[in-house]
């Protein structure tokens, strides 16, 4: 399973199909004297030979008999679904997956048999995705977070600004940053609401622990405060001494940054800055893509007072 997707993708479950007849014409029938050498895994991929891949995909996903792969389904209406879930990229294969709340297979499974009709496509337990494969499923996850996610102040434009999915590390954690600063500080600041001042940079904390849709904007001043739709809000001062205040891009393959470049914040160069970020969360196990949305705002100011405005607490 691609590593930028697969913590959210282990314990939900997937869509299926309705009504249909048995065709006459397809040889086999589910729960042959064969099929146990899959359902019970006495016999994988590595050991099963061309002619009986598709036998075996029908074996385990019969063996399911949930919505996804209902009984009244003909052989040749399972395997033609099953083709089709192999054509869509891995992320839309678990979103899916995860929409249709169907518990009578799970993630792992559904690759398990997809395996047997689409190797190259889905990669099965005994099989070592490529650097290249990792590459381009993650690029896909990228491109499809990236577009769900919306300015949440489109009125109010600032000097610098853009948006993006942002994938967090372990904890729901990002980083706004002077990376540039051969002496910047470790996440060592106290929390105020949802982020930590670092002084040459913010630690932010997700609501839920995982990717966010984020918003920045970079103004000359303070912009009005705006507490309205929003569950915390919180700021803090911070000092940028090479004049950079900017948000990692994620790199190719890895899992933690920004889905795209997004600006650098520190409109004026080296000094010091105040930073604003305002988060909410719908929670829904249903998706993989981004439920939790940020603003962050930047300007110069000297103060560095933290100040929660709005906090769950």
């Amino acid at each position: 399973m691609d590593r930028a997707i697969a913590a959210v993708a282990v314990l939900v479950l997937l869509a299926g199909l309705a009504g249909g007849q048995e065709d006459p014409r397809v040889p086999y029938r589910p729960y042959d004297a064969s099929c146990p050498a899959w359902t019970e895994r006495e016999r994988g991929f590595g050991d099963t030979r061309a002619e009986h891949r598709e036998r075996a995909f029908l074996c385990l996903v019969r063996d399911a008999g949930g919505p996804m792969f209902p009984a009244v389904k003909s052989d040749a209406e399972l395997l033609a679904y099953g083709r089709r879930l192999c054509a869509l990229p891995y992320w839309r294969l678990t979103e899916d997956w995860l929409r249709s709340e169907d518990r009578t297979i799970n993630l792992r499974g559904l690759e398990e048999a997809l395996v047997f009709l689409c190797p190259d496509a889905i990669r099965g337990p005994d099989q070592e995705p490529s650097d290249d494969h990792m590459v381009k499923a993650n690029a896909e996850y990228y491109a499809a977070s990236n577009a769900t996610c919306r300015d949440p102040w489109p009125r109010t434009r600032g000097r610098r600004q853009g948006t993006a999915a942002v994938f967090t590390s372990e904890g729901g954690v990002y980083h706004i940053t002077d990376r540039d600063d051969p002496y910047a500080e470790p996440r060592t600041g106290r929390t105020h609401g949802l982020i930590t001042a670092e002084g040459t940079g913010v630690s932010v904390d997700t609501i839920l622990q995982g990717n966010v849709c984020v918003t920045v904007k970079a103004f000359d001043h303070a912009p009005p405060l705006r507490l309205k739709g929003w569950t915390e809000v919180a700021e803090v001062g911070v000092t940028s001494r090479t004049g950079r205040l900017v948000m990692p891009t994620v790199d190719p393959g890895g899992m933690e940054g920004a889905g795209r470049p997004l600006p650098n914040l520190a409109i004026e160069g080296p000094g010091r800055y105040r930073v604003r970020v305002y988060a909410r969360a719908e929670e829904n196990f249903r998706t993989i893509l981004p439920t939790e949305w940020h603003l962050v705002v930047v300007h110069p100011g000297r103060s560095r007072k933290a100040i929660v405005h709005r906090t769950r607490d």
